[in-house]
């Protein structure tokens, strides 16, 4: 054997020696110690799935800020552990310091660059709210960055981390007015983010509330800032992106098919709150269901959700494809749009409830499966598959 394959056979022995062994709830993973990187999380509302696999189920939902273990790649995915759960998260999402640098911006005007990773240390530079940032490398609590010519250390809560590989020196941020302030709200509220009463040239708490929701529609780092990543796309007349229709985008290439007598009546269990996605014109709204045996009897949560219906075709007995979206899955459906009998929830502004047919549901008038409802169903699978 040559002295190469000893030295590596050596190395392979050595690293098994020094593995830690994880205990994730009946099974054990073996880590070694060399192999281990902290990452941190860069966006709100991230999923950490069991698989690497965007259709895997979900295992958490982590926010900005949060620090997982990353112990290996698979594609464009990272393996984690996360308060003791293995799991994979998009490496988009994670800031490590082996995957190079990432756009950042200060959250105030106090933050400062700093000479070494402490807050005794010397101030390199002063930033302001907003103010773009180059994040090369996380030092414990501290960010070695760069901004402009200067290079130092910043505190890790003084900026948000995005998951840009760059950070635009033109951004809108909250305490900001002015026109190019309206112009940003006037393009939210027509994607309906936005209320009109807040369309007043102040950037306040509910600009950066609407931003942060459209960040998260378009897939961007969630922090509230208007950089040139949420600004071009805001802008362009080109993306469709509306907040009735968010889920469209997020959801198509995930469905799949659900027998409702096998197994889907246990998953859209009574008492679920999810989400409806109406695979005609990709608006999207959130109901309950309540009851029902062969079919989920299910209502609109709130008024604006009944617009929502409203808006479709009116209140109508035509049967819709739909996608139902709850626990981490999305499942080809049917509904009409007619309230009728049962009205739970008076306050929702829909004067009874409506009907939501998963494969081989059934009426429950004459226990036999709706054929139109069965068509649906199927034209909302070929809509939504990969």
């Amino acid at each position: 054997m040559s002295i190469k394959r000893i030295s590596v056979c050596a190395a392979l022995v050595l690293l098994t020696l020094c593995a830690l062994i994880m205990p994730f709830g009946n099974r054990s993973v073996s880590i070694a110690d060399d192999e281990q990187e902290t990452g941190q999380v860069m966006a709100d509302g991230v999923n950490m799935r069991k698989s690497p696999d965007k259709d895997s189920d979900v295992i958490d939902e982590l926010d900005c800020g949060e620090e997982v273990t990353v112990i290996g790649e698979d594609g464009n995915w990272y393996r984690v552990i996360h308060s003791g759960e293995l799991g994979y998260i998009r490496k988009d999402y994670v800031f490590t310091n082996s995957a190079g640098s990432r756009g950042a911006y200060a959250v105030s005007d106090t933050a400062v660059l700093r000479g070494a990773p402490s807050s005794a240390s010397y101030v390199v530079c002063t930033l302001t709210a907003g103010q773009g940032l180059k994040v090369k490398a996380l030092i414990g609590e501290w960010y070695y960055a760069v901004v402009d010519t200067h290079a130092g250390y910043i505190y890790r809560s003084d900026i948000t981390v995005s998951s840009s590989t760059l950070a635009g020196a033109g951004m809108l941020k909250q305490g900001m007015e002015g026109e190019e302030v309206k112009k940003l709200q006037q393009a939210l509220y027509n994607r309906g983010f936005l209320a009109k009463d807040n369309v007043n040239s102040v950037f306040g708490s509910a600009t950066r509330k609407a931003v942060m929701e459209y960040q998260q529609a378009m897939g961007l780092s969630a922090d509230g800032i208007a950089g040139n990543a949420t600004l071009s796309t805001v802008y362009d007349s080109a993306n469709k992106l509306e907040k009735a229709n968010a889920d469209f985008y997020k959801l198509k290439g995930t469905v799949i098919l659900l027998d409702w007598f096998k197994g889907g009546s246990e998953w859209l269990n009574k008492g679920a709150k999810f989400t409806v996605t109406d695979v005609r014109t990709g608006k999207s709204f959130r109901a309950t269901r309540f009851g029902g045996w062969y079919h989920a009897d299910s209502e609109p949560i709130t008024k604006y959700d009944t617009s929502i219906i409203k808006s479709l075709e009116g209140f109508s007995w035509n049967r819709r494809p739909i996608w139902v979206t709850y626990k981490g899955k999305t499942v080809a459906a049917s509904m009409h749009t007619m309230p009728h009998m049962a009205n739970p929830t008076e306050s929702n502004g829909f004067d009874g409830h409506f009907c939501i047919h998963l494969l081989h549901s059934k009426v429950h008038a004459n226990s036999k499966e709706c054929s139109r409802h069965q068509r649906c169903v199927q034209e909302a699978y070929r809509a939504g598959k990969k």
